[in-house]
């Protein structure tokens, strides 16, 4: 009998999971899924755990940072100035970068590429992530030149290892610094590569009417709303900046005759 209950446990653990996820897709307002995690047990709900649930999940476990966001937000000095203590009792790496970190989301962009220019020595002076943390901060500061520097730098000894965040930061400094070419090759670049969102999609876009190749700027606008059509709420909800961009870009654009 015994030898027979293990033998059920891989049943009664999928209806587990089946049931499990059918009552979280009925709270969820999202009934449409049922029958396929009713008729379809195992594979039905292989899906909705990639389409539906892990996203929310995702997106849960933000709920920490937005806290923290507010508190920053409600007090933003208080939070600096606990930062600033972090550092005086402990001048460790870690907590340099989480001070400079501290003074971007204060808007103290000065500030935080001061920090992170002094923690580029010793172990860390040709650090990565440092690296790329300086070139967005002097990105946003708009000292384009001292970030296209530090990003060439970052490219120098980390370059078989540039991921998406990394070559959309290129393309953006390559577009402030007048040089709209070299931004359409990192975007190409980064469009190669698996890409989750419709960011680097839509700034290419706008890069290539820019450069006047507007056949290929409006496939790739129609690209972002047919996929975007496709594509779960959620999904649309986080993209919304660009699809609405791509939208309106075909809208503008004159209708054939």
């Amino acid at each position: 009998m015994l030898f027979l209950s293990f033998l059920y446990l891989p049943y009664l653990l999928i209806v587990a999971v089946q049931v499990f996820f059918a009552v979280h897709c009925i709270r969820r307002g999202n009934p449409a899924w049922l029958f396929l995690i009713v008729f379809f047990p195992l594979v039905g709900s292989l899906i909705y755990l990639f389409v539906e649930y892990l996203p929310e999940l995702r997106a849960r476990n933000t709920l920490g940072d937005a806290t923290r966001r507010m508190k920053e937000r409600i007090n933003p000095a208080a939070e600096i100035q606990r930062l600033q203590d972090q550092v005086a009792l402990s001048n460790s790496h870690s907590n340099r970068m989480e001070l400079a970190r501290g003074y971007m989301r204060a808007g103290r962009t000065d500030d935080a590429i001061g920090v992170y220019r002094a923690s580029l020595v010793g172990m860390y002076e040709d650090d990565p992530p440092l690296l790329f943390e300086l070139a967005s901060a002097l990105f946003a500061a708009g000292r384009t030149d001292e970030a296209r520097a530090t990003f060439e730098r970052l490219r120098a000894v980390a370059a078989p290892g540039l991921t998406p965040e990394h070559l959309l930061l290129s393309a953006q400094i390559h577009e402030a610094a007048g040089d709209p070419e070299a931004a359409a090759r990192e975007y190409q670049a980064l469009l190669a590569r698996p890409v989750i969102g419709e960011e680097g999609r839509c700034r290419y876009a706008l890069v290539l009417k820019q450069l006047g190749r507007t056949s290929e700027a409006h496939a790739i606008f129609e690209e972002i709303v047919r996929h975007a059509r496709l594509s779960p709420s959620h999904y649309r909800k986080a993209q919304k900046r660009w699809i609405d961009i791509a939208k309106k870009e075909l809208a503008a654009e004159p209708v054939a005759s």
